[in-house]
């Protein structure tokens, strides 16, 4: 066994020992999807349209701690679709305010609407979001014009929904928002190496890998973090 075989032994050996660990130190929470299952917590749109990043409550009326993530898409008949920005942990018998960005330029968010999680967005918004800074107006409008890039396949139109919302609130002009959206898909296309084709066919954000996969996917992040591989 040469050498580079058994750094890559041992990396899987302590990545599944820490895996184990988290585990078992998570063992005395849920998801939110799993929480929403259980009937135990509440997702509600606090912000009018043109908020950027929007708002939700999320109140934990059960007994154990419900963790929040990155990425989790936020669905709603009665308003926009969401995709959560940070990662928050809410205990039992707690509300928790959780910044997240739009999915869906073209509607309007409801304030009071409930929300519904249900499944979680794919690596390139999860890039973005990662990227972003939410409590910097710059960083995320930034982002969210990138993700609403993605949503559309570059094709925002910026006269409808919450893109319109988004310049009435912010008192600006449509001109300045054609820009922006503009600039941001140009960033877009850069970043991820994209062109109108190809940004065409990301329009679904929903992360559809295997478990497998997402497994593998988050063992090279981990080596990459720890061991500066790569």
């Amino acid at each position: 066994m040469n050498f580079r075989a058994i750094i890559l032994v041992l990396v899987i050996v302590v990545f599944a020992v820490s895996m184990g660990a988290v585990n078992f130190a998570s063992l005395g929470s849920v998801d939110l999807e799993q929480a929403q299952t259980e009937g135990t917590i509440s997702v509600i749109q606090n912000t009018e349209a043109g908020t950027v990043p929007h708002t939700v409550t999320i109140s934990n009326n059960g007994t154990q701690n419900v963790q929040v993530n990155q990425g989790q898409l936020l669905l709603s008949p009665d308003s926009q679709d969401l995709v959560v920005a940070e990662n928050v942990t809410v205990p039992p018998g707690t509300n928790s305010t959780v910044k997240a960005y739009c999915t869906e330029p073209d509607q309007k968010a409801a304030p009071g609407s409930s929300l519904t999680a249900n499944q979680t967005a794919n690596t390139v918004v999860l890039t973005i979001i990662e990227a972003s800074v939410p409590s910097d107006p710059v960083s995320a409008r930034q982002a969210q014009l990138k993700i609403w890039n993605l949503v559309t396949g570059g094709q925002v139109d910026p006269y409808t929904g919450e893109a319109a919302a988004m310049v009435k609130i912010n008192k600006s002009s449509y001109y300045q928002l054609r820009q922006d959206i503009s600039a941001a898909k140009d960033s877009l296309s850069t970043q991820f190496n994209l062109n109108n084709e190809t940004l065409k066919n990301m329009q679904n954000l929903v992360d559809t890998r295997d478990g497998f996969t997402k497994w593998l996917s988050g063992l090279e992040n981990w080596a990459n973090q720890v061991l500066g591989m790569g």
